[in-house]
Protein backbone atom coordinates (compact mmCIF):
# COMPACT_ATOMS: atom_id res chain seq x y z
CA UNK A 1 0.00 0.00 0.00
CA UNK A 2 0.90 3.44 -0.46
CA UNK A 3 -0.47 6.96 -0.08
CA UNK A 4 0.68 8.56 -3.33
CA UNK A 5 1.02 6.36 -6.44
CA UNK A 6 3.52 8.19 -8.57
CA UNK A 7 3.67 7.44 -12.91
CA UNK A 8 6.53 8.50 -14.83
CA UNK A 9 7.51 7.70 -18.29
CA UNK A 10 10.15 5.13 -18.86
CA UNK A 11 13.29 4.69 -17.31
CA UNK A 12 16.01 6.40 -17.81
CA UNK A 13 19.07 5.33 -19.60
CA UNK A 14 21.57 6.42 -16.99
CA UNK A 15 19.14 5.60 -14.27
CA UNK A 16 16.51 2.95 -13.73
CA UNK A 17 17.57 1.20 -16.41
CA UNK A 18 20.91 0.52 -15.18
CA UNK A 19 19.05 0.33 -11.69
CA UNK A 20 15.68 -1.61 -11.71
CA UNK A 21 14.43 1.17 -9.65
CA UNK A 22 12.44 4.66 -11.06
CA UNK A 23 13.82 7.85 -10.66
CA UNK A 24 17.00 7.14 -8.99
CA UNK A 25 20.42 7.39 -10.47
CA UNK A 26 19.95 10.14 -13.19
CA UNK A 27 19.56 14.07 -12.42
CA UNK A 28 15.54 13.47 -13.07
CA UNK A 29 15.88 10.85 -10.39
CA UNK A 30 18.09 12.68 -8.26
CA UNK A 31 15.83 15.34 -8.05
CA UNK A 32 12.82 13.49 -7.38
CA UNK A 33 14.31 11.33 -4.66
CA UNK A 34 15.48 15.09 -2.93
CA UNK A 35 11.63 15.86 -3.53
CA UNK A 36 10.32 13.10 -1.70
CA UNK A 37 12.50 13.11 1.03
CA UNK A 38 12.33 16.99 2.05
CA UNK A 39 8.48 16.43 1.62
CA UNK A 40 8.16 13.61 4.00
CA UNK A 41 7.49 11.01 1.65
CA UNK A 42 9.38 7.62 1.23
CA UNK A 43 9.23 5.14 -1.38
CA UNK A 44 11.06 2.21 0.48
CA UNK A 45 8.53 -0.82 0.74
CA UNK A 46 9.61 -1.12 4.52
CA UNK A 47 9.30 2.12 5.70
CA UNK A 48 9.35 1.96 9.45
CA UNK A 49 8.84 5.85 9.92
CA UNK A 50 5.50 6.26 10.68
CA UNK A 51 4.83 10.18 10.41
CA UNK A 52 5.98 9.67 6.53
CA UNK A 53 4.35 8.95 3.54
CA UNK A 54 4.81 6.34 1.71
CA UNK A 55 4.97 6.34 -2.49
CA UNK A 56 4.70 3.85 -4.77
CA UNK A 57 6.76 4.53 -8.13
CA UNK A 58 6.46 3.31 -11.77
CA UNK A 59 6.15 4.08 -15.38
CA UNK A 60 4.26 3.70 -18.42
CA UNK A 61 6.76 2.04 -19.87
CA UNK A 62 8.86 -0.36 -18.10
CA UNK A 63 11.61 -0.34 -20.52
CA UNK A 64 13.77 2.48 -21.75
CA UNK A 65 12.45 3.47 -24.95
CA UNK A 66 16.23 4.63 -27.22
CA UNK A 67 16.64 6.49 -30.18
CA UNK A 68 19.68 5.45 -33.16
CA UNK A 69 22.23 6.89 -30.83
CA UNK A 70 21.61 5.52 -27.60
CA UNK A 71 19.81 8.21 -25.81
CA UNK A 72 16.37 8.36 -24.58
CA UNK A 73 13.44 9.10 -26.10
CA UNK A 74 9.33 9.13 -25.81
CA UNK A 75 8.13 5.90 -26.20
CA UNK A 76 5.82 5.35 -29.07
CA UNK A 77 1.56 5.16 -28.29
CA UNK A 78 2.18 0.99 -29.14
CA UNK A 79 4.44 0.83 -26.19
CA UNK A 80 2.63 2.64 -23.96
CA UNK A 81 -0.30 0.40 -25.27
CA UNK A 82 1.95 -2.86 -24.61
CA UNK A 83 2.51 -1.60 -21.02
CA UNK A 84 -0.91 -0.60 -20.39
CA UNK A 85 -2.00 -3.84 -18.56
CA UNK A 86 1.21 -3.66 -16.42
CA UNK A 87 0.08 -0.37 -14.93
CA UNK A 88 -3.36 -1.26 -14.57
CA UNK A 89 -2.55 -4.29 -12.44
CA UNK A 90 -0.16 -2.26 -10.53
CA UNK A 91 -3.05 0.25 -10.08
CA UNK A 92 -5.16 -2.52 -9.01
CA UNK A 93 -2.67 -4.00 -6.74
CA UNK A 94 -1.64 -1.08 -4.79
CA UNK A 95 -4.04 0.66 -2.55
CA UNK A 96 -3.24 4.26 -3.24
CA UNK A 97 -5.20 7.77 -2.41
CA UNK A 98 -4.06 9.47 -4.71
CA UNK A 99 -2.13 9.19 -8.17
CA UNK A 100 0.79 11.60 -9.51
CA UNK A 101 1.24 11.17 -12.86
CA UNK A 102 4.71 12.90 -13.87
CA UNK A 103 4.28 15.10 -17.13
CA UNK A 104 2.13 15.40 -19.79
CA UNK A 105 2.47 12.01 -21.68
CA UNK A 106 2.06 10.35 -18.24
CA UNK A 107 -1.07 12.19 -17.54
CA UNK A 108 -2.60 11.81 -20.67
CA UNK A 109 -2.27 8.01 -20.12
CA UNK A 110 -3.52 8.09 -16.93
CA UNK A 111 -6.42 10.36 -18.17
CA UNK A 112 -6.95 8.72 -20.97
CA UNK A 113 -7.03 12.53 -22.95
CA UNK A 114 -5.07 15.03 -24.32
CA UNK A 115 -3.94 18.14 -22.21
CA UNK A 116 -3.48 21.01 -22.91
CA UNK A 117 -1.19 23.67 -21.09
CA UNK A 118 -0.05 21.09 -19.38
CA UNK A 119 1.08 23.63 -16.77
CA UNK A 120 -1.28 25.00 -16.01
CA UNK A 121 -2.34 21.23 -14.60
CA UNK A 122 0.74 21.02 -12.33
CA UNK A 123 -0.12 20.38 -8.58
CA UNK A 124 -4.19 20.32 -9.35
CA UNK A 125 -6.80 18.02 -8.04
CA UNK A 126 -8.39 16.52 -10.39
CA UNK A 127 -11.45 13.60 -9.81
CA UNK A 128 -12.46 10.89 -12.15
CA UNK A 129 -15.11 8.56 -10.63
CA UNK A 130 -13.16 7.30 -7.08
CA UNK A 131 -9.84 8.42 -8.73
CA UNK A 132 -7.85 11.58 -7.56
CA UNK A 133 -5.50 12.92 -9.72
CA UNK A 134 -2.52 15.54 -9.29
CA UNK A 135 -0.35 15.74 -12.21
CA UNK A 136 3.00 17.24 -11.76
CA UNK A 137 5.32 18.42 -13.75
CA UNK A 138 8.12 15.87 -14.79
CA UNK A 139 11.66 16.45 -12.79
CA UNK A 140 13.25 16.55 -16.19
CA UNK A 141 11.55 19.74 -17.22
CA UNK A 142 12.81 21.40 -13.71
CA UNK A 143 16.44 20.05 -14.54
CA UNK A 144 16.10 21.64 -18.28
CA UNK A 145 15.55 25.15 -15.96
CA UNK A 146 12.12 25.48 -17.56
CA UNK A 147 10.34 25.33 -13.90
CA UNK A 148 11.98 26.60 -10.49
CA UNK A 149 13.58 23.68 -8.67
CA UNK A 150 12.57 25.53 -5.39
CA UNK A 151 9.18 26.08 -6.14
CA UNK A 152 9.00 22.31 -7.42
CA UNK A 153 10.34 21.39 -4.01
CA UNK A 154 7.41 23.57 -2.46
CA UNK A 155 4.92 21.66 -4.69
CA UNK A 156 6.00 18.40 -3.38
CA UNK A 157 5.70 19.68 0.49
CA UNK A 158 1.91 20.41 -1.05
CA UNK A 159 1.16 17.50 -1.83
CA UNK A 160 2.34 16.07 0.81
CA UNK A 161 0.55 18.38 3.51
CA UNK A 162 -2.53 17.50 1.18
CA UNK A 163 -2.23 13.86 1.23
CA UNK A 164 -2.00 14.00 5.27
CA UNK A 165 -4.89 16.01 5.48
CA UNK A 166 -6.84 14.32 2.81
CA UNK A 167 -6.40 10.65 4.88
CA UNK A 168 -6.82 11.48 8.32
Amino acid sequence: DASIFFVGLAPGRLGADSTGIPFTQDSSGKLFQLALSSSGINMEPNNLMHNELRAYVTNLVKCNPKDDKGNNRYPSKSEIDNCREFLKCEMNLIHFDVIVPLGKHATEAILNQKCSKFTLMHNKLIKIKELRCIPFIHPSYVIRGAYPQKQYLEDFKALSDWVLKETK
